[in-house]
């Protein structure tokens, strides 16, 4: 409960973030910061987020067999920085030719990349050591330094330094978990069960169904703003800044039914298929209520929220919350997938769906502008994903492999929050 906690504190800052930045500064500015802090995201998804996922199974498996964490630790924090240098050269390229960003900009991004990559290898650190409650202290405390920070900025007229604020809130709270890290289990016998292989093995199929799963929604930002004019781009940044908080609820839901699902299937396969076919029925009427009602008051929200000049987000809200909402339908079939031993299955379908809607993307653009494109790809994708997941999780679970005895089950799914 309390990592659902942090997890939503950082998710609120971020969102309150583009609302500080949309009253006060602009939409264009808003387009800019949101393109750079998406890019950030799915850089991290090769190697950074997927090795934070590996953190939990396998430092949590170290200290439940007695043994120190500190060889995996190594592993976890050698192999990151090592990607980090590749990602963030990557994203630097990106940044400069597909997204015209400055020398300035870049120089932003690529030190929101590093830092964010650290919070989110971090935090499984955190999850996998059972620091839960130091994990969700620290999410408030950063958010609210992040948002302090930005309104310093902003009140002091430093435009060019809107990216640092979250970057130095990510990189405290990576630099607070040092010197728990540094103590964990050094009293213990060194863990000579976790091979460097199986690690490699479980952050690499990891990455992919992050990629897969998480990076279309973050991929929709980068690609409106390099289809669409400055203005309706920064529409697009604040539509979508909007509709992504509404999978809060889906994503906390998942965090709670995974371990429920995990019981379930213990105790027999065909009573929890019959279980999960309960859950998808109840929160598929939640999820179409709660999405319904901000599309249906979406004309006096985004005003409400952003101030005037935003009219023109409502639109595209309203296809986005579209998207989003497939997109939590079937992240609640996928949790199911992913528990049930079927792992290569949800990333099948949510990259199906990532591909579908990258090519719908590209296919429409210059029909319907890059904003509107971005939308209708992210629905098209979305709903192509929640359609192979949900149509799979309603079959009968195959029994477990042995595999599953060691304990590689619902730690390498990719399942994680869009931020």
């Amino acid at each position: 409960m309390l990592s659902t906690v942090g997890v939503a504190v950082q998710g609120l800052a971020r969102f309150g973030y583009s609302i500080l930045i949309a009253r006060f500064v602009g939409a264009e500015p808003l387009a800019l910061v949101n393109t750079l802090i998406s890019l950030s995201i799915i850089l991290s998804l090769l190697w950074p987020t997927a090795a934070g996922n590996a953190a939990g199974t396998f430092l949590a498996r170290a200290l439940r067999n007695g043994r120190s964490p500190q060889y995996v630790l190594r592993l976890l924090w050698g192999s990151t920085a090592l990607a980090s240098v590749a990602i963030v050269v990557v994203g630097a390229v990106i940044a400069v030719v597909f997204i015209g960003a400055d020398p300035v900009e870049t120089a932003g991004m690529i030190a929101l990349t590093l830092a964010w990559s650290a919070y989110i290898l971090t935090r499984g650190v955190r999850m996998g050591l059972g620091q839960v409650g130091a994990a969700a202290t620290w999410d408030a405390i950063t958010a609210f330094i992040s948002l302090a920070l930005l309104a310093l900025v902003i009140a002091s007229g430093q435009t060019v330094l809107l990216l640092w604020p979250l970057t130095v809130g990510y990189a405290i709270f990576a630099l607070a978990a040092v010197p728990a890290m540094r103590r964990a289990g050094r009293d213990r016998s060194p863990d000579t069960a976790s091979a460097s292989a199986d690690v490699w093995h479980l952050i690499a199929w990891n990455s992919v169904g992050l990629i897969a799963s998480n990076g279309l929604i973050q991929f929709s930002m980068v690609f409106a703003f390099a289809n669409s004019g400055a203005e309706e781009a920064g529409m697009f940044a604040a539509a979508i800044a909007l509709a992504t908080p509404a999978s809060m609820l889906a994503q906390a839901v998942s965090q709670v039914l995974i371990p429920r699902y995990a019981h379930w299937l213990e105790e027999d396969r065909a009573e929890a298929r019959r279980h999960h076919l309960r859950v998808m029925a109840a929160m598929t009427g939640i999820l179409l209520v709660a999405f319904g009602l901000v599309a249906l008051v979406a004309p006096w929200l985004v005003p409400l929220l952003y101030g005037p000049g935003y009219e023109d987000a409502v639109p595209l809200l309203r296809l986005l919350l579209v998207g989003v909402f497939l997109f939590s339908i079937g992240l609640i079939a996928s949790s199911f997938l992913i528990t049930s031993w079927r792992t290569m299955s949800a990333t099948v379908a949510a990259g199906i769906g990532s591909v579908l809607g990258v090519v719908v993307m590209a296919a429409t653009s210059g029909a319907l502008g890059g904003a509107f494109a971005a939308a209708f790809g992210v629905i098209v994708g979305t709903g192509a994903s929640a359609l192979l997941s949900v149509g799979w999780s309603f079959r009968l679970p195959p029994r477990p492999p042995e595999r599953a005895e060691r304990g590689v089950i619902a730690g390498d799914g990719g399942i994680d929050e869009v931020r």
